[in-house]
This record gives structure tokens, sequence and C-alpha cells, in this order.
């Protein structure tokens, strides 16, 4: 006789998320049991929702067209009798936190089965003990996923530029020291009125105002004698001959033909080789903590396995599990082997 208990798994995707349902399908493949039948329940809107997690683990999605708020839980109901009575089963499971299923719930019960129940956070009622575990044989509460919490960005400083302040009466003594130089600038050496021209446009300049020269007036003022140089006769130079440059003849440049590159032959890469240098630190360990779906030592398909490789950092976007796998052939086996679409724990 199979020693494993045959459990029916059904799934109102209305009253739990995607999280909820990954850990309950985690739970029940780490127990050693047998998921005989697995079906979900809920609106068009929820097939899409649980698409991925439905495809992953054989999970028939069964959508409600039919309007109303029970139409789902009515459909799940009716399906968990019949299974009850066409097919052997030991255990049924129901992952919702709606209480409307406690008539279905000692129907069951009475039929022989053993009913084991999970529910979301938040969404189960708060007295566990007074309105689930009365009718269940064993419930369970599950929290959801904690969201990342987004990086707090530092806010934006805004630097200005502060000029230097000037005082009042400062300035009005500049002004009127610039003013006057300016006035008087007509008289100044060319240099000098450059230097008070950029001295009065510099910001911030302050000038001070030059003292008075003395005049003195122009009978006193004698001029001083010049002495007189005389001329020494330079003698006249001889005009040279002239003569026609000859041109030398340019040397031919003679042609160097370049020698030919080397081609370098690139070495091969062996596989190995090279996977190892794409997952240099990825150990055993590792792909079990980012999938922990893998240590039941059942087959999980691949694409879900790769999801979650590259959610916990284990795998790029464009990176291939299969490599992955490979390189850890020893502890993981790809199924089928020429084109694998599930992957399967072995053992450490």
């Amino acid at each position: 006789m199979d020693p494993t208990t045959r459990i029916a798994l059904l799934i109102d995707a209305d009253n739990v998320s995607v999280d909820v349902l990954r850990e309950v399908i985690h739970r029940l493949q780490a127990s050693g049991d047998r998921l005989q039948h697995r079906r979900a329940y809920g609106s068009v809107q929820k097939a899409v929702e649980f698409g991925e997690v439905c495809r992953d683990h054989a999970i028939r999605f069964l959508p409600s067209t039919f309007a109303g708020p029970n139409a789902t839980d009515i459909a799940m109901a009716i399906d968990a009798v019949e299974l009850v009575l066409r097919q052997p089963v030991d255990e049924v499971v129901i992952v919702s936190s709606d209480m409307d299923y406690s008539p279905l719930i000692v129907r069951l019960r009475e039929l022989g089965c053993r009913v084991t129940g999970y529910g979301q956070q938040g969404k189960s009622g708060r007295d566990i003990g007074r309105d689930y575990e009365r009718v269940y044989d064993q419930f369970s509460v599950i929290g959801p996923a904690k969201p990342r919490a987004a990086a707090k960005r530092a806010p934006a400083v805004e630097v200005r530029a502060v000029a230097p302040a000037v005082k009042p009466s400062n300035l009005t003594e500049a002004k009127r020291a610039v003013t006057a130089l300016l006035a008087k600038k007509e008289g100044l050496a060319p240099p000098l009125k450059e230097a008070v021209t950029s001295a009065a446009k510099a910001p911030g300049a302050v000038a001070t105002a030059a003292p008075k020269a003395k005049e003195v007036p122009p009978e006193k003022v004698k001029a001083a004698p010049v002495p007189k140089v005389k001329a020494a006769a330079t003698p006249k130079a001889k005009a040279a001959p002239k003569s026609k440059p000859k041109t030398a003849p340019a040397p031919k440049a003679k042609t160097v033909s370049a020698p030919k590159p080397k081609v370098v032959p690139v070495p091969k890469v062996k596989a190995a080789t090279a996977a190892k240098a794409v997952f240099p630190s990825i150990t055993v360990e590792r792909v079990l903590g980012a999938c922990p779906e893998l240590s039941g030592g059942a087959l999980v398909r691949l694409n879900g396995v790769a999801k979650a490789l590259r959610d916990g950092g284990l795998l790029s976007q464009s990176g291939s599990s299969t490599s992955l796998f490979k390189k850890l052939k020893s502890h993981f086996e790809l199924v089928p082997a020429d084109k694998p679409e599930s992957v399967r724990f072995l053992g450490a």
C-alpha cells in the first residue's frame, strides 16, 4: 500500500494572494504527501494573476464566468464533494480565508476526510480557535510577503552664491572717487587710463582719490639744455655680386613594404571552465535558499526556478538556468536531458 497521504488541494484564488499559495505548496511538498488533485477557482482576472504559479505546479485553474459574489464558493464546494465521493481522497486542503465553507467542511469530515485549511493574515477572522478550528481539523494563517522598502532619496540642496555686503557709506565714497578719476583721466597717460577704467569696472572695487599735484607756473620751469651730438660718418658698404642660388636635387624616397601582421590563434575555452567563470560563487545551498521548492526532491518547472533565481540575485536577466544546473549536475538533474523543462534536486 502507498503510505503517503492522498491530498486534494482546492484554492479559492479570490481570497488569497499568490505568495500565500506558494508558501502552502512548499509546505505540502516538504511533507512528502501526494497532491493528487490540484484545482484553483476564481474570476477571469485572477486567472491571469495566478497563471505563472499554476503553470509551475500543474494546477488546473477553473475560472468562474457567472455573476454573483458566491459563484466561486459554490463551484469549489460542488467539486470537493464529487472528488471525495468518486476518488479515494484522504485529506482535503482548502486554501481560503472565507468562513462560508463551514457547511462544506463539516460534510467532508462526515465522509471520512481530514480537512486542513490555510488562510491569509489580515483576511482571516481574529478568533481562529472559535471561527476556524471548530470546523477544520487544522487551520494555519500565513502572512503575505513584505514589500521591499524603497530607497530614500536625499533632499536636493540648493546652493546660492551670496555676494559680500557693501556698506552704503563705503559705496558712496567709492562712487565719488571713481567719478573724480574718470573726469580727469583725459589728462593721464594711456597706461594709467586703462588702470583707472578697469578699476572702475571691477565689481566691489573701492577706488581712493589721488592727491592733487601742485601747479607750477610755466615761467619758473627751466628747460634743460640739450647737448649737441656729432654724427659719425658711416662707410658705404659694397654691394655683393648677385649670384643665382643652386638648388640641390631632392633624393628619391624608397618605398618600404610594411610587414604583414601575425594572426595569433585564440585559445579554446572548455564549457566547464566557462561555466565556472559565469557562476563563480553559486553553491547548492544558495540555490536551495532562493528556490526552497527544490529541497523536497520533486520535479519543479524550470521557468519557475529561473524566476526565483533571478529574484534572489543568483541569475542575471539574460543568464541561462540550464547552464547553471549543468554546472551543478552532481546535485541536480535536468528532465528531459536533451530539452530540459524541469529540474530535480538529487541531494547534497
